[in-house]
This record gives structure tokens, C-alpha cells and sequence, in this order.
């Protein structure tokens, strides 16, 4: 074959017309791209007012309980350890959360399409990582506050029950 058949056989090759639904789909990846920042943007938001959430009843029932520190404190170094833990993470959970909605400079030339391109993609990997840091953190701190939580809702029921003795 010679170079003008097989590049008539390439331009054959080639992929016919995109349907309807593949420019949909295109548009609809390119608008999920466009909208990724303010996705994760929500997300750290989000994030943080749960945390908030879960700090704050951490705290009222640590103060409305009458007395300082609790009942289920004094002398149970066990449930100490988990709350100070618990703390510690929901408090890194938080920090994280708030390092990916804060605005960071960064260096491109907005003559370079390139150049911003780069730009996009670290603010998307840096507001990525620390939302992962921050979700992680986030469960870490729920699982210890429920290995806490668990035993004394369990004691609780226990002896309403009347099996004080199990």
C-alpha cells in the first residue's frame, strides 16, 4: 500500500460524529470541573459546622452535669483518656477543615494558560488533602467518642433493667 491509502484508511478509521448523550456527558464533567472548588469549598463548611456540632455537645454535657469533672470522670483515667483523645481529634479534625476553605496564595502567570492550569491543580490536591485529613480525623474522633459513650449507655440501661449483677 502506498502512504495515501493508508491515510485514506485512517481518516476512515477515525470516530464518526459524537451523539447527544456523549456531549452531555462531556458537558457534564467539564461543569463538575468547573464547580469543583466550590464543592470542596462546601465541603470543608460543612465539615466544620459538624465538628462545631459535636464539640459542642461534647462540652455541654461535660458542663451541664452539675459538678466538675463529671461523675463518669472521677477516677476512671480509662474515660479521661478517651474524652482527651476525643478532643484532640475532633480539635485536628477541625484545624484541618478550616486549612481547606482558607484562601492560599498561590504563584501563576495569568498570561500562561499552563501555568494556570498548574495552579488549579494544587488548589484542588490541597483542598482535597486536607478535607481527607480532616474527614478521617473526624470519624477517628466519633469512634472514640462512641467507644466512650457506649459502656456508660449500656451501664445506664443496665441497671434501669435491674440486672445490675451482669
Amino acid at each position: 500500500m502506498n502512504n495515501q491509502q493508508q491515510m485514506g484508511q485512517q481518516v476512515q478509521q477515525r470516530d464518526p460524529e459524537p451523539s447527544e448523550e456523549s456531549k452531555s456527558i462531556v458537558a457534564l464533567f467539564s461543569d463538575m470541573r468547573g464547580k469543583q472548588l466550590d464543592f470542596l469549598d462546601a465541603t470543608g463548611k460543612s465539615l466544620i459546622e459538624r465538628i462545631a456540632t459535636f464539640l459542642t455537645v461534647l462540652f455541654a454535657v461535660t458542663a451541664l452535669s452539675g459538678t466538675f469533672p463529671p461523675a463518669y470522670l472521677k477516677g476512671n483515667t480509662t474515660a479521661k483518656v478517651f474524652i482527651v483523645l476525643t478532643l484532640i481529634l475532633f480539635m485536628a479534625s477541625l484545624f484541618s477543615a478550616i486549612r481547606a476553605i482558607r484562601p492560599f496564595p498561590y504563584n501563576y502567570n495569568s498570561q500562561n494558560i499552563t501555568s494556570m492550569r498548574e495552579a488549579l491543580q494544587k488548589m484542588i490536591h490541597r483542598k482535597s488533602s486536607w478535607l481527607n485529613w480532616a474527614s478521617w480525623l473526624f470519624v477517628a474522633g466519633s469512634i472514640t467518642l462512641s467507644a466512650r459513650l457506649y459502656p456508660l449507655a449500656r451501664q445506664n440501661e443496665i441497671g434501669r433493667v435491674g440486672f445490675s449483677h451482669i
